[in-house]
């Protein structure tokens, strides 16, 4: 017991020793603070502050801390005096309340955007965090393009002065204007995005951003069969080939139709209804799983095509399962940046810059042109038999290849124009290597990009109001005819 006595009094005695520290070094610690000239004032309205007033980090998810959080950056940032220097400028980071009030973010604290800043030194190099709460823009989306490399603020902000930070790659709000007079960034007013014009503050004739001279569409939905998409159907010409590409399935369906389905010859009632009942039953049957098995090999890895001849399976493999897995991908991509837009899987999927997205691309284009570039020669110098009644595929072939030309030239120019840095480009190893080439001749390559753009596009909606006419639309016949010929077994 009279251990545990002594040891209580020497605790006692030291925290006693320990208040008297603090007591006598306040006065000196006061002095200090006063030489060296506090951020914040320690009396406010003739009487001292408590420590909590700046010492204290409030619950910033709810009214009343957001206030508190706004006031504290106010004390500063609503004064004339408020600025820092940038260059020999001075630029002003002034606040107007008023704007804040006003504005979406009256209720949220500053802290919750600017979340670098609350820090010693105080100071921000990342400035507001606006992915903490938004999402990226959806892939080809309200925007027509993720616009990854473009800053929020740069559009959503009321000043238009932008420029490209060679340093990060991102296309910013500008510190001083076209006049090089300071301009201040703190407005927190935001852009009216659906105005006509909203766009033009990028892309114009002549500018330094790396943007294309016109606002472009966004990608159709047909697109999907190589692209992120958006729900929409784009241009006129992106109607004129959908209404064509159902016209095509209609007649195809007609043209099935038209023969015997399990018996019936007369009702065309009947027949689809017996149809559709024998692919569902197939489907949902208990032999799903040898069905699966059925369409993996012999639709996707061809099978039968590989019994009759290597050579033709290895040329429409080249061809085939580089459009299909474009197309898996597109389709993969169109839900994750829907389901969860602000994760890193999206974020990858929706840049045409990412090492992956790059690469992959690439390497299905140039996968293609090699099958279309053999059997080219196989259709001209070796000539087989069975080339001879397939004039329908030249036709395909040419379509094909045009497409991925048109779009190796767009992605050259657009890595040429957006000038994407060799790092990051370099995962693209068919467009870089054409961008390289096209730096040599003197051309505004951002006038002639919604050309080539324009290019591709109609030549994937021919592809596309083609596929029900010509040879290719076995694509659709080959999976239904499997489903309802193992039924009939």
């Amino acid at each position: 017991m009279a251990k545990r006595a002594l040891g209580r009094i020497i605790n006692i005695s030291i925290c006693l020793m320990m208040f008297a520290a603090s007591l006598l070094s306040f006065p000196t610690w006061t002095v200090l603070a006063s030489e060296t000239g506090p951020m914040m004032p320690p009396q406010v309205a003739g009487k001292t502050r408590d420590c909590l007033d700046c010492h204290r980090y409030p619950n910033v998810e709810t009214n009343a801390g957001a206030f508190a959080s706004q006031a504290f950056c106010l004390e500063c940032h609503q004064k004339e005096t408020c600025n820092k220097t940038v260059g020999n400028e001075k630029v002003s980071l002034k606040i107007d309340p008023s704007k804040i009030r006003k504005g979406r973010h009256a209720f949220v604290a500053c802290i919750s955007c600017h979340t670098d800043v609350a820090k010693s030194p105080h100071q921000s190099t990342t400035g507001a965090n606006c992915s903490a709460c938004h999402p990226y823009h959806n892939g080809a989306g309200e925007i027509h393009a993720p616009h990854l490399r473009v800053r929020c603020q740069a559009c959503h902000g009321v000043s238009k002065f932008v420029y490209l930070d060679k340093k990060t790659n991102e296309v910013r709000l500008a510190h001083t204007n076209a006049g090089k007079m300071p301009i201040g960034l703190t407005d927190h007013d935001l852009q009216d995005t659906h105005q006509a014009d909203f766009c033009k503050r990028c892309h114009t004739e002549d500018n330094k951003v790396g943007a294309s001279n016109a606002v472009l569409p966004p990608k159709s939905f047909i697109c999907i069969m190589c692209h992120d998409v958006s729900v929409t159907m784009g241009g006129a010409v992106f109607w004129v080939a959908s209404i064509v590409f159902i016209i095509g399935i209609l007649l195809t369906l007609h043209f099935w139709f038209q023969g015997s389905v399990q018996g019936e010859e007369k009702s065309m009632h009947r027949k689809i209804g017996l149809a559709s009942e024998s692919i569902w039953s197939t489907i949902f049957s208990r032999d799903f799983f040898t069905i699966l098995k059925t369409f993996f090999l012999d639709v996707i890895l061809q099978r039968r095509l590989l019994q009759e001849s290597v050579k033709r399976w290895f040329i429409h493999s080249l061809i085939f399962l580089p459009i299909l897995l474009r197309f898996l991908l597109s389709v993969f991509t169109f839900f994750v940046s829907r389901i969860g837009p602000e994760s890193s899987l999206a974020v990858t999927l929706i840049d045409k810059n990412s090492g992956f997205m790059a690469f992959t691309n690439d390497l299905c284009g140039i996968l293609i042109l090699t099958g279309i570039v053999l059997s080219v020669i196989q259709r001209i110098v070796i000539k087989p038999p069975h080339v001879t009644s397939e004039t329908k595929d030249n036709l395909a072939l040419l379509i094909i290849g045009l497409l991925v030309l048109l779009g190796f030239m767009a992605e050259g120019v657009r890595i040429l124009m957006t000038q994407v840095p060799c790092e990051v480009a370099l995962y693209s190893f068919i467009g870089y290597p054409i961008s390289r080439l096209l730096s040599l001749l003197t051309i505004q390559w951002t006038a002639l990009y919604p050309y080539l753009w324009w290019s591709h596009a109609a030549v994937g909606a021919f592809f596309v109001a083609y596929l029900p006419f010509g040879k290719m639309r076995h694509i659709f016949n080959t999976p239904l005819t499997l489903l309802l010929n193992y039924k009939m077994k």
